[in-house]
């Protein structure tokens, strides 16, 4: 079979990733009692996380590369599993979001950001994933207020960090696309965030992909700078517990942790963030012949172009992500650190088990992670172009 059969961040967040959105065990190491040993790990390294296929459209297939599991029927377009947020007004401790905050301001706003979101996912198959990927890697760092979109004259911000440089352009076009589509309504011209764009973007970018949909709560200021200095994301090569002590730093929980790490059910990684766990020799945590396929696709001479995907439904939003962590065929190290830590592999088996509580804790993990470092008129702007300030 292709390998477009074979196997994408959160994130995040958170990682956001994703990218490692799109990760605090309580045993201290690498996972509970049935981890394989520390020394199985791979070097820690100072790359970015995750990140999506190239933006030429989809990554190159590896001859000869067999499906870590059998495909998948995609789900529905855009269920409607939609819990009710937790109210329709949060106050927050930066001010107040509130699903219907452009109700009056820019009624038909949540239908334009749609179209454009729509429009570039049916040119680019990775889109969905990138624009996903984006709002972790917002929210993560100086709060939600799109001060990655930022590009400075002499490059000294977040968007050209070494951790952000593999993000791939179709997220930002994404934005730019539903920014350009708000600000073409003369009702909604210039008075819109361009951080409330990316939050309804994401949105958008799951419910689009087969999974769930949400109220997005808006009300957000943009940012009024960005610097390359303050970009300090949650690595691929971290365990648990050292990916709970940034999350939690965020008031983020082991929870959130996981479901987040489920938006690597969207797209793809460079062999970049691969290699290190395949050569010399695999580590502990990845399934023999599952190591033998990642062999066949990322050679080891390392080429940063060659990609593998995280689940075989790569354009699809489900729980696959889950199933292959369990079978030890997460892709990052990240991933598969899940499993085998006592505070995280329970959920890992919940939502591999049942899809709908993996969308439901998702949809509560990104109201949470779009309410982090709000920012008010007092300390921000409605940007007029979301790549720098006013």
């Amino acid at each position: 079979m292709k390998a477009l059969s074979l196997l994408v961040l959160v994130s995040f967040l958170i990682t956001a990733a994703a990218e490692c959105p799109f990760s605090h065990g309580n045993d201290g190491g690498n996972g509970g009692a049935n981890a394989p040993p520390k020394e199985a790990s791979p070097p820690k390294h100072d790359s970015s996380p995750d990140y999506s296929p190239p933006a030429s459209g989809t990554p190159p297939a590896a001859p000869g590369a067999s499906p870590a599991l059998a495909p998948a029927a995609s789900p529905a377009l855009a269920p409607e599993l939609a819990p009710a947020p937790a109210s329709s007004v949060n106050k927050t401790n930066n001010g107040t979001l509130s699903p219907d905050y452009y109700a009056n301001i820019c009624p038909n706003l949540e239908n334009l950001v749609q179209g454009a979101v729509r429009g570039m996912m049916a040119s680019s198959l990775i889109a969905a994933a990138a624009t996903l990927r984006l709002f972790f890697h917002d929210c993560f760092i100086t709060g939600c207020d799109a001060s990655l979109l930022i590009q400075n004259p002499n490059n000294d911000d977040e968007q050209h960090s070494s951790e952000n440089m593999f993000l791939r352009a179709d997220g930002y076009k994404t934005i730019a696309a539903a920014k350009a589509a708000v600000d073409a309504d003369p009702q909604c011209a210039n008075k819109v965030s361009c951080a409330d764009i990316m939050a309804l973007a994401a949105r958008d970018a799951v419910s689009l992909s087969g999974g769930p949909t949400w109220k997005v709560e808006l009300g957000r200021y943009d940012a009024l700078g960005a610097r390359a200095s303050d970009v300090d994301l949650p690595l691929t090569t971290e365990d648990v517990p050292a990916l709970m002590k940034r999350f939690s730093a965020h008031g983020l929980t082991v929870d959130d942790l996981v479901a987040l790490s489920g938006g690597h059910t969207l797209g793809a990684t460079s062999c970049v963030f691969v290699n290190s766990r395949i050569y010399p020799t695999a580590d502990a945590f990845l399934d023999p012949g599952f190591s033998s396929q990642l062999q066949g696709i990322c050679p080891s001479n390392l080429d940063p172009n060659t990609f593998v995907f995280f689940d075989q439904s790569v354009a699809s939003f489900d729980n696959n992500y889950f199933l292959m962590v369990q079978q030890r065929k997460g892709v990052l190290f990240s991933d598969s650190a899940l499993y085998f830590d006592s505070s995280s592999k329970s959920i890992v088996d919940k939502f591999a088990a049942d899809q709908n509580a993996f969308f439901t804790q998702f949809i509560s993990s990104m109201v949470t992670l779009g309410r982090l470092g709000l920012k008010t008129a007092a300390n921000g702007e409605i940007r007029t172009s979301c790549t720098k300030p006013n």
